[in-house]
Order: structure tokens, then C-alpha cells, then sequence
């Protein structure tokens, strides 16, 4: 399975250094760092109690920008590229290819907020690039990268968008910082790796489930999770991570204290049913490849963008395919994670492990949970099987607001009026395009139902719209499509002719 190469440019933040080293699996000690960690997995390590990292893989793909030093970890290889590979750049950027090693990898890359984007904000935008990385999530991989100027908070016009990601997985990992944040993640994902006990690492791999369970490790082992009942909430879960919450030492007890009896269980989500969807070019205005509101429908995560101007959504989301390795019955928990919680309705049902999510637009820009306390765009609930001793890997299903958008709504939850050209808005063009109008919207005052809309551009006469979004002009009512300007990102509207 490939990823497509439908990414802008990626520019280098920093260089830090590093240089990778072939390694020596007849090594006799896991790693040489000395400090107490490292002490500590050597320790185990010369038991027989932990596994090590043989047959684990390492994958710069920022061209040793920001490396990993392979001598702190002298069992780990770096993942072997062909000389043609590289010519090609196979080994630079996001990844392309479903590997079959073991493969822990980083690339601190990334394009400014305005124009550009981080590499998870890139991935995240499209139904390929999420089914990609959930492929890739269950085949023993995992990659770190940071955020840089995707999920900062506001300081001055311009600087500091907020969060900006539209969805939140276990998939990848975000750093929050720029070039090098992601390296102390990093190691301390590779040290997890190497404390697993031999046979749960042997199990965890050939069952595909490696990588969900470091998930599981490092998010109940945050500073921030104090009790168990803090894995549910927004604190063990946050879009990005700061290295300082991060407890390497806690994560390697937990993975050297799992046993073939006590792992965590793993479970997907499926798509039951939802809500009719909208219509490009009648309920929303997009160009190619945007005219869907979904992202993702299976998976750890199921994910939606809010275009079409209906008020509400209603999903309903089944738990599904769920492993619990000593067979113990589990309990299903959704949580609300983030955004306005007046606008979501959440029911489970009695009779089967699905819910039931009703998710009404509202305005944007509620404070996300946190210490960076940054404006969020996104409604984010969480899913958590619960076998009584550990939780699940999480899943998510998200709703995301388009910040380019100020909507109004009548009492009957008809829309009104969007303007898409208000002061200080921030077009996301991973997801969107500009639209310089302002739509006011009409309605048959006896039967309530649309009878089309004005669009007003500043410069141009005001142009109207039947209910099916054709331009009424003097000849008649005129088809219209849409296409984006590839230098501008503004979204054309073209008739024919």
C-alpha cells in the first residue's frame, strides 16, 4: 500500500545532527546509555527478562536533520534503502510504503501553518493518507513528528492558529515543538521496545497489535494521567505531545511488567449508519477531491469535516473486532473529549456495543484541554474497551470545524447566512480553498422549504442561486463547478457555456 504524493513541499526547521550505525545484534547490553533507564532495561535485558531490540528497525526520513543516535541502541538497524530508492526521495518525508519490518521512525519536516502544514496535518486531510496510516499502525510501525506551527496558541495576528488538526489518532505521534521535539519521544518509544518481556514482544509482533500497545503505554503512563479514571479524559490524549509529560521510566515498567495474560485489549470501530449526506455544489462548495465530509469510516478512527450547511449530524458507531487476550469480558467506554458539549448528544445502546453521536454545528474556537489551553476546532469523542485491569489503545471519532467559516442559523436550525470572508480568518488548505463571498440564504415562506441564495463578493454585483445550485442568469438557470486555483488556493466557480 502506497501513500499518494499529493503534498506540498516539506521544508527542514533545524538541524540538530546524527548519524546512523549499523548494528550488532550479538551486543550485550540493550542500550549504552547510563543513566538509571538505561541501567535499569540493561539490567533486565542481562536476565533474560526483556527483549531488546533485535529485529527492530529505525527510519530517519529527514535526511539526518534530526537522527536518532543508533549507538545509544546497538541492536537497532537503520532501515536499508536501496541506492535508487534514495535517488527517488523513498527514503525522505512522510513514509510511502507498508513495510515488514519493525520499524520506528521520525522525520522533522514541515511547512509553515499558512500554506503549508505539518506532515500529520498533510496525512490527516485525506481518506488515503488515514487509511494509509492505519495500515501502517497494524503492521508494526510507528512514527514521530512535530507539530512546529500546527498546534500553538495565539500570540499576535498570524502567529498561533490553534490546533488545527481535523482528527486525532493512535496512528503516528505529534511532538509538540519544532525540529528535535520529536527526539526524546522517540527514545522513549524505543526504550518501551526494547523492556517488553521476550515472548509478549513475540506475541504483540506476530499478532500486528506492537504498536497499539505502546500507544496504550505511553498515554496512561503521561505525568499528566494521575489516576486511572484520567485515561478517559482529554489529559491522556492530547494532539500533541510535550516531551516534558512524558515519563520514559514509567513507560519501560509498564511494558516490562506486561505477561501473555494481562495485555491491554485491542478493538476497531465500523460505521452502523449515519445522517444523509450533503451535496457538493448544493449544500457545500469544494473543489475536486473534496466532496465528501468523510475521512475516515473504519478503523481506530472514524473522522468527519462539517461542510454541508445541514445544522446536524447524526452517526452511529459500533465497537467491533475486539481481542482480549484471556478471554475477560470488557466494558466500552465513550467519552467526550473535547469541544462544546452542549452541542453533542451521545447515546449508548442497551442492546448492542455501538452509540449513537448527534453533533450540532456551533462556533468554533473552544479552549482545548491542556496546559497550552489553545483554541480547538475539533469535537473529539473517545472510545475505550476496559477489561477491568487495563484499558484499550484508544479510538477516536472526531467532527472538524472549518475555521474559514461564520455560519448563522434560524430557530428552525435553517441556515441563514455563511460568510466565508470575515477578519482574521485562517483557510486550512489541506481541507479547504478561499472563498471570497458572503451566501445569504432564501426560503418559500409557506412551505419553509430553500428556494436558493444570494452570493455576495465585494467588487461584483450579487449573483443569486436556485435550490439546486444552478446561477440564475438571463438565459436561464446555468450549471456551476468548482475548481481551485493551484497558486492561490481560491476556489473558482465556472459556468458552462
Amino acid at each position: 500500500m502506497s501513500l499518494p504524493k499529493a503534498f506540498p513541499r516539506l521544508v527542514i526547521l533545524l538541524w540538530l545532527g546524527g548519524v546512523p550505525v549499523l548494528a550488532d545484534e550479538g551486543q550485550p547490553v540493550a542500550t549504552t546509555r547510563t543513566d538509571a533507564a538505561g541501567r535499569l532495561l540493561n539490567e533486565w535485558f542481562a536476565a533474560g527478562r526483556a527483549a531488546g531490540l533485535s529485529g527492530d528497525y529505525y527510519d530517519n526520513r529527514d535526511g539526518g536533520h534530526s537522527a536518532l543516535d543508533l549507538t545509544t541502541f546497538p541492536q537497532l538497524r537503520a532501515l536499508p534503502y536501496l541506492e535508487s530508492q534514495r535517488e527517488q526521495k523513498k527514503d525522505y518525508g512522510p513514509p510511502g510504503e507498508i513495510r515488514p519490518e519493525t520499524v520506528i521512525g521520525n522525520a522533522s519536516l514541515s511547512g509553515p501553518a499558512i500554506g503549508g502544514a505539518s506532515i500529520p496535518r498533510l496525512v490527516y486531510s485525506t481518506r488515503e493518507g488515514l487509511a494509509f496510516l492505519s495500515a501502517q499502525y497494524l503492521a508494526n510501525q510507528l512514527y514521530v513528528f512535530p507539530e512546529h506551527e500546527d498546534h500553538d496558541h495565539w500570540v499576535s495576528p498570524g502567529v498561533g492558529w490553534g490546533d488545527l488538526y481535523a482528527v486525532n489518532s493512535p496512528y503516528l505521534l505529534t511532538s509538540q515543538g519544532s525540529s528535535g521535539s520529536d527526539l526524546p519521544i522517540l527514545r522513549a518509544v524505543a526504550m518501551t521496545l526494547a523492556s517488553f518481556r521476550p515472548e509478549v514482544k513475540n506475541q504483540l509482533r506476530s499478532q500486528k497489535l506492537l504498536m497499539p500497545v505502546v500507544q496504550q503505554i505511553l498515554r496512561s503512563s503521561l505525568k499528566t494521567v494521575e489516576n486511572r479514571e484520567d485515561y478517559l479524559t482529554a489529559s491522556a490524549h492530547p494532539s500533541a505531545f510535550s516531551a516534558e509529560i512524558v515519563d520514559e521510566e514509567k513507560m519501560m515498567r509498564a511494558a516490562q511488567a506486561m505477561t501473555l495474560q494481562t495485555l491491554p485489549p485491542v478493538f476497531h470501530l465500523e460505521l452502523v449508519r449515519e445522517s444523509s449526506t450533503p451535496t457538493p455544489g448544493v449544500d457545500f462548495f469544494e473543489g475536486p477531491g473534496r466532496e465528501s465530509e468523510s475521512l475516515a469510516d473504519r478503523g481506530m478512527v472514524i473522522a468527519r469535516v462539517f461542510r454541508g450547511m445541514e445544522r446536524e449530524r447524526k452517526i452511529t458507531v459500533r465497537v467491533a473486532r475486539v481481542q482480549e487476550c484471556a478471554g475477560r469480558p470488557v466494558r466500552i467506554h465513550w467519552r467526550i473529549l473535547r469541544g462544546d458539549e452542549e452541542s453533542v448528544t451521545l447515546t449508548q445502546s442497551e442492546t448492542a456495543p455501538e452509540a449513537t453521536i448527534r453533533v450540532k454545528w456551533t462556533k468554533p474556537g473552544w479552549t482545548a484541554p491542556g496546559p497550552l489551553r489553545i483554541t480547538s476546532r475539533r469535537i473529539e469523542i473517545g472510545v475505550f474497551a476496559d477489561n477491568g485491569d487495563r484499558y484499550s489503545p484508544p479510538c477516536f471519532v472526531t467532527f472538524y470545524f472549518l475555521p474559514n467559516e461564520q455560519r448563522r442559523y434560524d430557530d428552525r436550525d435553517r441556515i441563514l447566512e455563511t460568510d466565508y470572508r470575515f477578519n482574521g480568518t485562517f483557510t486550512d488548505i489541506t481541507l479547504t480553498s478561499t472563498k471570497p463571498w458572503r451566501d445569504l440564504y432564501h426560503y418559500d415562506k409557506e412551505s419553509g422549504a430553500l428556494t436558493g441564495w444570494t452570493r455576495e463578493e465585494e467588487g461584483k454585483a450579487p449573483v443569486e442561486f436556485d435550490a439546486g445550485g444552478r446561477l440564475l442568469q438571463e438565459g436561464g438557470a446555468r450549471p456551476v463547478r468548482y475548481e481551485i486555483d493551484a497558486t492561490t488556493h481560491r476556489l473558482l466557480q465556472k459556468t458552462s457555456e
